[in-house]
């Protein structure tokens, strides 16, 4: 780190102030625990168990390779999960745009890391995606019990969000973390 990254100035007005620093930041373990309780909320939420009348996200199995984690799961998961994929994949090209003049290691991390920043949105963002996929699909298809299970995901989803940041709180402080001055 070079030492002339933070350069103390000498007020304009008044006396001169101690030479100090508050870093409001949190370490990167910790940083994104928001986004991992609502991706956890997220799983729970949904459901791990296939209702028996609920005919599953691929009857004719014409999706390939990720039968092995969504045969047991209801439907609706599949329907979350997808698009949440595709609210991130969608998105990950706008990131890279705006970050167009930095270095190509400097847009990776920092696509990453805005992702991750920002996961409780894009979980909002593929809550709605899902239940506009649940509406389009053929009539008679899809029950309302399905609606629940996307607003339990959702609901779930917003605690472990909570849980997260109310973890980082707790572990910003003993970490030495200054908040207020």
């Amino acid at each position: 780190m070079p030492d002339d990254l933070i350069v103390h100035h000498p007020p304009e007005r008044g006396a001169p102030t101690r030479r100090s620093v508050v870093v409001y930041m949190c370490c990167t373990s910790c940083c994104c625990l928001h986004t991992a309780g609502a991706l956890l909320g997220a799983l729970l939420g949904g459901g791990l168990a296939r209702r028996p009348d609920d005919p599953g996200f691929d009857p004719q199995r014409v999706i390939p390779g990720v039968h092995w984690l969504f045969d047991r799961l209801p439907r609706t998961q599949w329907t979350f999960w997808s698009s949440l994929l595709a609210v991130v994949g969608l998105s990950v090209p706008v990131w890279v745009w705006n970050l167009q003049t930095r270095p190509l290691e400097e847009i990776v991390v920092w696509t990453f890391v805005i992702v991750l920043v920002f996961g409780p949105g894009y979980v909002l963002a593929a809550w709605i995606v899902s239940l506009i996929r649940l509406a389009i699909g053929p009539a008679g298809s899809v029950g309302s019990h399905e609606y629940w299970a996307l607003h339990r995901t959702l609901g779930w989803a917003l605690f472990g969000a909570v849980m997260g940041m109310a973890l980082m709180g707790m572990l910003a402080k003993p970490m030495g973390f200054q908040f207020l001055d």
